[in-house]
């Protein structure tokens, strides 16, 4: 079966560079420990990632973008190891047809996007910490 899900997560100017507003990941931390996450939940075949310098809400740093069975999914502030491990849960049950409903704390970090400006106001409040990953 192809592909159903395309998960794009930025890489560039603000997500995971603290000087230019996103939280600070070390250095070559970030992809291979989504990858893991990605080959953990075991959706070799329906989901892949892809990494990208700029997906455009700067504001919500650090950003993923979901495009799954034709429906585009926009999380901000992904900033801690456990909401990468709820996101891959969630999918692979998604892609199983087996999710009842996002988690709460990914649904809180959902929002919509339609390209252009900083990005929307920011409703879910990080306390500063970083992406632990």
């Amino acid at each position: 079966m192809a592909d159903r899900a395309l998960i794009a997560v930025c890489a560039g100017c603000c997500c995971g560079h603290r000087e230019t507003g996103g939280p600070k990941t070390p250095p070559r931390v970030l992809k291979p420990a989504i990858r893991r996450r990605l080959k953990h939940a075991q959706v070799d075949g329906l989901a892949r990632v892809a990494f990208t310098d700029c997906l455009g809400p700067c504001s919500e740093a650090n950003v993923v973008f979901l495009y799954m069975d034709g429906r585009p999914l926009w999380l901000r502030r992904m900033n801690h190891e456990a909401l990468y491990d709820a996101f891959f849960a969630w999918l692979r049950a998604a892609l199983a047809g087996e999710a009842a409903g996002m988690p709460p704390a990914l649904a809180e970090r959902s929002f919509a996007w339609t390209g252009g400006g900083a990005g929307p106001a920011p409703p879910v409040l990080d306390a500063g910490r970083t992406m632990e990953v």
